[in-house]
C-alpha cells in the first residue's frame, strides 16, 4: 500500500504550475498532473479516500499544496475557488528544478 511522496506530489505540482505560467485552478492543474505522471501513480494513489471519498493523489497534492504556501512558495486563497498560483519564492524554486524536471536552464 504505497503511496506517491508528498515531496514528489510538491515537485509535480510546482513543475505544472510553472508550465501552466504560474497559476491554474484547481481541477486544472489536477488534471494536467494526472495526464503527465499518471503512470507514476500507485494503485493505491487512485483509492478513494476513506474521509471524503475524494481520489488519494488528488488529495494528497491538496495538503501539499497547503504545506507550500505555509513554505511561501504558492499564495494564499483570498476567497474560495481563487487559483493555485506561485509566489515569487515559487518561481524560484520551479527554475530551481533544472531542464528536464520543469524548471528552466
Amino acid at each position: 500500500m504505497q503511496l506517491t511522496p508528498h515531496e514528489v506530489l510538491g515537485r509535480w505540482l510546482l513543475t505544472t504550475l510553472g508550465e501552466m505560467g504560474g497559476a491554474g485552478s484547481k481541477q486544472a492543474v489536477l488534471r494536467r498532473i494526472e495526464e503527465r505522471y499518471c503512470s507514476q501513480l500507485t494503485e493505491t494513489d487512485h483509492l478513494p479516500q476513506p474521509s471524503n471519498g475524494e481520489v488519494k493523489w488528488e488529495n494528497r497534492t491538496a495538503w501539499q499544496r497547503n504545506r507550500m504556501v505555509k513554505a511561501g512558495l504558492l499564495k494564499p486563497y483570498e476567497r474560495r475557488g481563487d487559483p493555485w498560483t506561485l509566489t515569487q519564492a515559487g518561481w524560484a524554486a520551479y527554475r530551481a528544478l533544472g531542464p528536464g524536471q520543469g524548471g528552466t536552464t
